[in-house]
């Protein structure tokens, strides 16, 4: 990446490698093992340089091993599990970390089952923290989700509640992170919510639609946040309707999507308190078009915001206040609308198979 702001220049070049194996082995027909192994390498250089002739590099080199097994048990048909553990070691963090996870599956019925997961998961910090600090530790959740599913008759119906807790999430005492700034590992945070989704293909002839809804209650104390709050890329709630209808005088599938979130949170400067302001609601209406040209040829369009409604997904502000008043300017899409045109073309031994159920 190459950034000119005024007769300032930046210059970021980024090398990145992730080797991966995997091994399953059938131990009987009730316990199956399986064993796997990463490696990550990143190597990150950055030169600021100044107008005034300031100069500023940094640059680092990351290397991440992993190895995990995991064992899946078949008690009886109805009733199965997965237990694991993933190894990792950092040498960047100079830090080695075990992350335990388990699940487990109980079959009520033909149709219908209940699952329960547990697991503990790690990150490496963002790239725009490693690349002034390494004397810091990798970041961590634990997630509890409980799923209830439902599938028959081409329909579906899945609920799941979750509840995840975050620590050693990392924070800085700056406005943004900065070469200067002072970095630990004190933030803390949680989330927890509800998913829900029906699927039905069965219903109606040459129909198929879906709806979803999804709330969320989080809060995090991390980055420069000064006290926990919900960050601005989350909204309470979140719903979905898709539908697709097969055209067979067209040979064409035509589809509608319509989205809706409720407002983001935002700091608002000319109001006290953090996190002081939310947004409107978020509202999409999408359109797309698939015709068959032949059993493995499709032709594709689509179109995203259909009525051009203007949503905003949050507002910045001026740094500094005029007549005591912090003007502001929303933040919005790069356009209103969004077109596509795509081909695809599917090979394989199957002459009929194509991408149309993906589309």
């Amino acid at each position: 990446n190459k950034i000119g702001f005024d007769d300032d220049k930046i210059g970021t070049r980024e090398h990145a490698t992730h080797f991966k194996i995997k091994i399953k082995k059938s131990i009987s027909n009730r316990f199956k093992l399986t064993f796997g192994a990463d490696f990550f390498n990143t190597n990150f250089e950055e030169t600021f340089k100044a107008a005034n002739g300031f100069t500023f590099s940094s640059s680092y080199n990351a290397n991440i091993a992993a190895g995990y097994v995991e064992g899946d048990i078949f008690f009886s048909k109805k009733f199965a599990a997965k237990f694991g553990l993933r190894a990792s070691n950092d040498s960047m963090l100079k830090e080695s970390l075990f992350a335990p996870r388990a699940s487990l599956a109980y079959k009520i019925t033909k149709t219908s089952q209940f699952s329960f997961a547990y697991g503990d998961f790690t990150q490496a910090p963002r790239q725009d923290i490693l690349k002034y600090t390494n004397q810091i530790k990798s970041e961590k959740t634990t997630h509890y989700i409980f799923n209830f599913m439902y599938a028959k008759n081409n329909k579906t119906f899945r609920a799941e509640v979750y509840q995840k807790d975050y620590s050693d999430l990392v924070k800085f005492n700056t406005k943004i992170s900065e070469f200067n700034s002072v970095f630990d590992n004190s933030g803390t945070g949680y989330a927890r919510g509800l998913d829900l989704l029906w699927r039905d293909n069965n219903s109606f002839k040459n129909l198929e639609y879906w709806i979803s809804y999804s709330y969320i209650d989080t809060k995090r104390n991390y980055r420069n946040f000064s006290e926990s709050a919900t960050p601005s890329f989350v909204a309470d709630h979140t719903a979905s309707l898709v539908t697709k209808y097969w055209i067979s005088e067209w040979k064409s599938q035509i589809g509608f999507s319509h989205s809706f979130s409720s407002g983001r949170p935002y700091t608002n400067p000319n109001q006290p308190g953090f996190q002081n302001s939310r947004t409107k609601m978020f509202n999409n209406l999408s359109f797309n078009w698939a015709y068959l040209l032949t059993s493995q040829k499709i032709l594709y369009f689509s179109m995203t915001n259909v009525l051009g409604t203007n949503n905003i997904f949050g507002y910045e502000y001026a740094n500094n206040p005029v007549n005591g008043v912090f003007a502001g300017r929303p933040v919005v899409p790069t356009a209103d609308r969004f077109f596509f045109v795509g081909f695809f073309w599917t090979i394989s031994k199957n002459k009929k198979d194509n991408q149309l159920r993906n589309l």
